[in-house]
């Protein structure tokens, strides 16, 4: 058995969210005819990866769902939890205290919604388009502290993203990681937590080496989960510093590029 490891926006889907035919396909036969069992790790919440999770009969065949980054691991046949980690409570107003500092939007999330105090933010507009999911408006940020948050997500350009990232790493980086999973997102979670090390204790849990993984990504996120694995894939949408990281550049997510490493790298050489 081996594990393959998928990020969603910039690798498993196109630009315009859709997963193509020739990818579902030939993620549908390393299922079915090669042992291999999909875990989708994305900055993603739970809520947005279902529709990917179903349309990929991970249930089926046994998948694995990795949303906030890693920050829960589920597995799709049963939903039962593996592992979970939240936000501590008292890093929530901080959090939010640098954004503003930045004058930047934060983001998070219950089940079912993101929670912002902005409406009409473009950059959470962008989120809602992505997940599907709804925006709830909350009057102060600083009261979720009360809450059990997996992540935050501080959205804007990314010439402010790149500063608020070196201060959140110098004033929290001892309990939060912080890194971009696109030009106008930057992922805030629990120190630890990334798609790389939710990935390793999956690993453990199933008596499987990093040899035995392949991952797939486009973005800083997936740094993690890149060099992890035994066999790592850059898209071609990747910047170059991702690529460099990767034993394999496969085409851009718009041409297929997922379908394209799966006949390179399992269905060709077996």
């Amino acid at each position: 058995m081996r594990i393959l490891a998928l990020d969603i926006d910039g690798t498993l889907i196109t630009s315009q969210h859709v997963l193509t035919e020739p990818v579902r396909s030939a993620l549908i036969r390393a299922q079915r005819d090669y042992d291999i069992r999909i875990a989708l790790a994305s900055g993603r919440p739970t809520a947005a990866l279902g529709h990917l999770a179903a349309e990929l009969e991970l249930k089926t065949y046994g998948g694995y769902l990795l949303p906030f980054n890693g920050g829960k691991l589920i597995a799709a046949a049963t939903g039962e939890v593996l592992s979970e980690t939240v936000l501590d409570a008292d890093l929530i107003p901080q959090l939010y205290d640098l954004t503003q500092r930045y004058d930047l939007n934060i983001l998070s999330y219950t089940e079912d919604t993101i929670l912002s105090e902005r409406s009409d933010d473009p950059y959470a507009v962008k989120e809602i388009d992505i997940t599907g999911m709804a925006l709830e408006v909350v009057p102060d940020f600083r009261a979720l502290s009360a809450l059990k948050l997996p992540k935050c997500l501080a959205v804007g350009p990314k010439d402010k993203l790149i500063p608020l990232e070196a201060e959140a790493k110098a004033l929290l980086g001892e309990r939060i990681d912080a890194f971009r999973s696109s030009d106008f997102f930057l992922e805030l979670v629990p120190k630890g937590i990334d798609k790389g090390a939710t990935l390793g204790r999956l690993l453990e849990l199933l008596g499987l080496t990093p040899e035995a993984l392949i991952a797939m990504g486009d973005n800083y996120n997936d740094l993690g989960m890149l060099r992890l694995a035994g066999t790592s894939v850059a898209m071609g949408n990747a910047p170059e510093d991702i690529k460099a990281v990767a034993s394999y550049v496969t085409c851009t997510n718009n041409e297929d590029g997922v379908a394209y490493a799966l006949e390179e790298l399992v269905f060709a050489r077996s």
